[in-house]
């Protein structure tokens, strides 16, 4: 089978160049790509920083290091939960919510224009089929059975 024969690298190909449209978005609104994920899923009522790695694909690693950036820029903050001093929230701050409303116009943008360049039809499909990806590998037993003795 030849790479291009799998989905694995249309994935990784198809995300490199998103990225890169995303990126040079993000830039000229001076919001570092990784800020935008990070801001749009903080939840108003502050978020566990252990949920936002991987609702983002994130490492811990990197997800700490883009949280220093983000509250040294002003954007949250993070606080102690009240119920379990274990847990840490990340909330935005009134400068993060309104980067976050920058963060959505991006990604709103983006998603419209490429929704006209592929049409309603292909868009609206393309949409499905990964989405039905995502429930395929989010249950990886459909895909990697347990080996019967």
């Amino acid at each position: 089978m030849h790479p291009t024969e799998t989905i694995d690298f249309h994935l990784r190909w198809g995300w490199a160049k998103l990225a890169r449209a995303y990126s040079g978005e993000a830039e000229r609104r001076g919001i570092p790509l990784a800020y935008v994920f990070v801001l749009l899923h903080t939840e108003r009522g502050g978020t566990p920083s252990t949920k936002l790695g991987p609702k983002m694909g994130m490492e811990p690693t990197s997800l700490s290091r883009t949280l220093k950036g983000m509250e040294a820029m002003g954007l949250i903050e993070r606080r102690k939960d009240a119920a379990n001093r274990r847990t840490v929230r990340v909330f935005l701050t009134p400068q993060g919510v309104d980067a976050r409303r920058e963060a959505r116009d991006l990604v709103v943008g983006v998603n419209q224009r490429l929704r006209r360049h592929l049409g309603d039809a292909t868009f609206d499909r393309l949409l499905g089929d990964l989405r039905r990806l995502n429930e395929v590998l989010d249950d990886s037993t459909q895909l990697f059975p347990a080996p019967t003795p």
